[in-house]
């Protein structure tokens, strides 16, 4: 039974890399295709307006019924005026550079251009008599909201699934790397090991409630902290995402990261359990402190305790686990999703990493009980975690444009 649920989870975990990996899959257009005229707002001296121009220029020669206009916002005063109106029209948050306007569509940003501007042409191939948002600004004329045709309303990469039917091939590798990573991460030996110390604790006390109180807030106080330091890191990303250094670093880490889950793969024939990360003076510190929290008769200062703990023993063990929620905050930021599906996308994470926590306290408190999770779990969790951080890593250091 455990070996076919871990060969189920190996193999959604490859569906999830190949999601993640795989080339835009778009729906098909008419076989007629309509003019489309691309206005392109640039800088020459803008790193990633270099790069989308050498896309295009690859991009663009097959394709004889596409008209690009350019736009240099740095040299042109009248093309930095109609550049500076479009980001107020299209409710941008930044003016930057490169921007691209098809009919009322609008794409910014090098990733965006490059994972959504062949899916946003064969939209207008397929479409006559389109509005142009651009030329009814050259001709002095106000656009009208109603002319805006936003990405998330384009036939997308899509997929199709038995029952479900469509769905959107971005959205759907975000929401099961969610699930998929968010469940490896929490089989992690450094978020269990003091979870199990504390039910046992709990269990001696024979006091069901507030063994209810204080294990949900040691687990839940987890889960917060996780999802605050993803949240953190995601707008750490979003600021330097672009930059190659970066990619490069992450992947780099990423590969560290997936050494030591190999590493911890390997040794998991030994008997002793917890993090490799924390010593036995840590491990008893942390121990101490526990008994001292539960020990106290005033239940909200065993909260506060508790919850203090859980702070201190996740900071702590960061080290442990960090790898695969650095790796995922990172894949938000290239899928260029809202900051409120972001904010989702991370709570869902952070939900199936404590998932395990909760049904392994849930059944303690039930029967008072220790139910551990089988050092099968653990070790295999490591195999798989490693193999998604050594695949993402070496698509962020070789291929950055195919996390998009």
């Amino acid at each position: 039974m455990k070996k076919q649920f871990f060969y189920r989870l190996l193999l959604l975990s490859v569906h999830l890399l190949a999601l993640f990996s795989s080339a835009s899959i778009s729906i098909s257009a008419s076989n007629e295709m309509n003019p489309v005229v691309i206005h392109y707002f640039y800088e020459q001296s803008c790193p990633n307006c270099q790069q989308v121009t050498e896309f295009l220029d690859v991009y663009l020669p097959q394709r004889e019924h596409i008209t690009l206009i350019r736009y240099d916002v740095a040299r042109d005063r009248d093309a930095e005026t109609t550049f500076l109106a479009l980001i107020d029209f299209f409710d941008r948050d930044v003016a930057s550079v490169p921007f691209i306007v098809i009919g009322g569509t609008a794409l910014q940003g090098l990733y965006q251009i490059k994972a959504d501007l062949s899916r946003v042409v064969e939209f207008y191939e397929g479409r006559s008599n389109t509005i142009d948002v651009v030329n009814k600004l050259l001709d002095s004329e106000d656009p009208s909201p109603n002319d805006i045709i936003p990405i998330e309303l384009i036939g997308g990469r899509m997929i199709v699934l038995p029952i479900i039917g469509e769905i959107d091939l971005a959205s759907f590798s975000l929401l099961i790397g969610a699930i998929v990573i968010g469940l490896i991460d929490g089989f992690n030996p450094c978020a269990m090991w003091i979870l199990l110390f504390l039910i046992t604790l709990l269990i001696q006390m024979k006091n069901r409630k507030k063994m209810w109180l204080l294990g949900l807030t040691f687990i839940l106080t987890s889960g917060l902290v996780y999802y605050v330091i993803m949240l953190s890191w995601l707008q750490v990303v979003l600021r330097v995402a672009t930059i190659r250094a970066f990619q490069i670093g992450i992947g780099v880490l990423a590969m560290l990261f997936s050494l030591f889950s190999f590493r911890h793969f390997w040794s998991q024939n030994r008997k002793e359990a917890g993090c490799e990360i924390t010593n036995t003076n840590q491990k008893r510190k942390i121990m101490d402190r526990a008994k001292r929290m539960i020990a106290k008769s005033n239940v909200l200062w065993a909260m506060g305790g508790i919850a203090g703990l859980a702070i201190s023993v996740n900071i702590i063990e960061l080290a442990c686990s960090a790898g695969l929620p650095v790796i995922y905050s990172t894949m938000l930021a290239y899928h260029n999703v809202s900051s409120l599906q972001s904010a989702l996308y991370i709570f869902i994470y952070v939900l199936f990493f404590i998932f395990d926590d909760l049904l392994i306290f849930s059944i303690a408190a039930i029967t008072f009980r220790v139910r551990g999770i089988s050092m099968k779990y653990e070790k295999y969790s490591s195999l798989i975690g490693g193999i998604i951080m050594v695949v993402l890593g070496i698509l962020l250091i070789f291929f950055p444009s195919l996390l998009v």
